[in-house]
């Protein structure tokens, strides 16, 4: 009255079943009815870069704009915003004027002489609105921000953790 050996043909045959299930490769394929989308980028790329004014050439800061279309765009037109200390020297409307149309491939670059007339950080916005071949039409918008004055002090990175100088209180706050 041994059950010993058909017990351990059974719990073989199981473990190396499991085993062998186990092992097997992952489907590739999603769940049904949960496919993804892909945004698709925009045709248009806007790039601002703000070059600091030479002193000693006596040139002012200069706010560079670059544009690449990566398609045919129809009736492109640019709007650029300033903040209420900083002008540009023709007049924010008329310092980038609008190209119209842009083929593939096409890049334009503009750049627009900048004063001053507060101190401090400026924010700086462009704004470009488009329509496809197909009839489309966009808005996107592409800003910076001027840094004038003297450099914030960096943080430090202790232990993982990120430090500012703080400002000392006279007292105590609650």
């Amino acid at each position: 009255m041994r059950r010993t050996p058909r017990f351990q043909v059974v719990a073989w045959s199981v473990l190396c079943l499991s085993a062998v299930l186990m092992f097997q490769p992952a489907h590739s394929r999603p769940a049904p009815g949960t496919q993804r989308t892909i945004e698709p980028s925009l045709p248009l790329i806007l790039e601002l870069r703000v070059t600091p004014a030479d002193a000693a050439r006596g040139e002012p800061a200069r706010l560079e704009v670059s544009l690449d279309a990566a398609s045919d765009l129809r009736d492109v037109t640019l709007s650029l915003s300033l903040p209420a200390g900083l002008r540009a020297e023709s007049g924010p409307l008329e310092a980038i004027p609008s190209p119209g149309t842009l083929r593939a491939h096409d890049r334009r670059t503009y750049s627009v002489p900048l004063t001053p007339l507060a101190a401090g950080d400026m924010p700086i916005r462009l704004g470009a609105s488009f329509q496809l071949p197909d009839g489309r039409e966009f808005r996107t918008e592409q800003g910076t921000l001027w840094r004038r004055g003297p450099a914030r002090s960096e943080g430090r990175h202790n232990a993982g953790a990120y430090e500012v100088m703080g400002v000392p209180v006279d007292e105590p706050q609650p």
